[in-house]
């Protein structure tokens, strides 16, 4: 694995990773971080990336890089459809599991402009997708059907289903939204960038 591309989907995964590590995966690393100038963050042994989570970037890298079978990577997708949503992008385009992306993505659209409903449709179609393919469900999936679920029915399904998220090894955003759902909090934006 190597070069600029193949660096920023690394990063994207991982959210940070250390000196060692990136060392490791990528022993020509001077030429990628001239080229990625000032998206890079180095504090100390860390490398961080600041390039907001997006899929106008992180979707055709899933879709040259990705191994469906990965979880991080499954995470990833459907965090940046979230993402993507919020910025207001426009809807990813693509085949396979990017079909699942922009599920999640016209999901999180919804949900943002308060239509429960319209946002469990979209994920369930997203879900589904997944189940086709043969794939465990996201942790950070489950964290929004849970968020989708309690906005439209509180106390019902949504508790429930954020607790299978956190049973699923979560990144740390989908932890933060599942934890929120438990605690009561219902606000789609949060919980902020950083994971």
């Amino acid at each position: 694995m190597g070069g600029v591309e193949a660096f920023l989907y690394f990063l994207a995964l991982q959210g940070e990773a250390k000196r060692e590590e990136v060392r490791a995966r990528f022993p020509a690393l001077v030429p990628i971080l001239k080229a990625l100038g000032e998206e890079v963050e180095i504090q100390g042994e860390t490398f961080r990336l600041l390039r907001p989570l997006r899929l106008s970037w992180f979707a055709p890298l899933f879709g040259r890089y990705a191994n469906p079978l990965e979880p991080l990577a499954l995470e990833r997708l459907i965090e940046a459809a979230h993402r993507s949503a919020e910025a207001g992008e426009p809807l990813v385009e693509g085949e396979g599991l990017l079909q699942v992306a922009r599920a999640f993505q016209r999901g999180s659209e919804a949900l943002l402009r308060g239509e429960a409903r319209a946002a469990l449709h979209a994920y369930g179609e997203g879900l589904g997708l997944l189940e086709g393919a043969g794939l465990p469900f996201p942790s950070a999936a489950l964290a929004l059907l849970a968020l989708a679920q309690e906005a439209f029915r509180p106390g019902g399904k949504g508790r429930a289903t954020a607790r299978k998220a956190l049973e699923r090894n979560p990144t740390p955003w989908a932890r933060a939204l599942a934890e929120g759902v438990l605690k009561g909090n219902l606000d789609p934006t949060l919980p902020p960038r950083g994971s």
